[in-house]
């Protein structure tokens, strides 16, 4: 559950502050926000499988990969920060594991 609590507080951290410091166009935004949001949403969906990492990996990849076909730029850009932060929250629970 670390991966999730971590993950978590990257969404609330986007939609507490830096989604509207660096975006400046509303509508922009908005989809970056619906984006984000469905991609935290997925993650509690997979997160009680036994693999869920590599589901919720291969989920952002699809998803990213449909954005770019349509050109959608604000949710290629949203997932890609998605991905990123999903990225770091393992990367965060592989060291506390370590750690311990």
């Amino acid at each position: 559950m670390a991966t999730t609590a971590c993950f978590a507080k990257k969404v609330a951290l986007w939609f507490e502050r830096e989604g509207v410091e660096r975006v400046a166009d509303p509508a922009r935004l908005r989809q970056m926000n619906m984006a984000i949001a469905l991609a935290a949403s997925r993650w509690n969906e997979f997160a009680v499988e036994p693999d869920a990492e590599h589901r919720m990996s291969a989920w952002l990849d699809e998803v990213e990969r449909r954005a770019v076909v349509r050109r959608a730029e604000a949710r290629a850009e949203a997932i890609r920060l998605a991905r990123g932060w999903f990225s770091d929250c393992l990367g965060d629970q592989s060291n506390d594991a370590e750690a311990k």
